[in-house]
């Protein structure tokens, strides 16, 4: 599938339980990050713990969604 077509998965790393958020813009824990929809994949086995989430279509959304 053509990359235009899907959307680009970004890694956040996890540091000392927290995640950068981009829907929040701003850093949240990771259990909050855990139950959002925009999360793919939870990493916590790596060397570097990370989330991986739909950021470029959250990027598109208005402020008035923003929680």
């Amino acid at each position: 599938m053509f990359a235009i077509f899907s959307p680009r998965r970004e890694r956040r790393v996890i540091d000392a339980g927290r995640v950068c958020c981009p829907l929040r813009r701003r850093d949240v824990e990771v259990d909050l990050c855990a139950g959002c929809g925009w999360a793919s994949a939870i990493d916590v086995e790596s060397e570097a713990p990370s989330v991986r989430c739909t950021a470029e279509l959250v990027r598109i959304l208005p402020d008035a969604l923003l929680v």
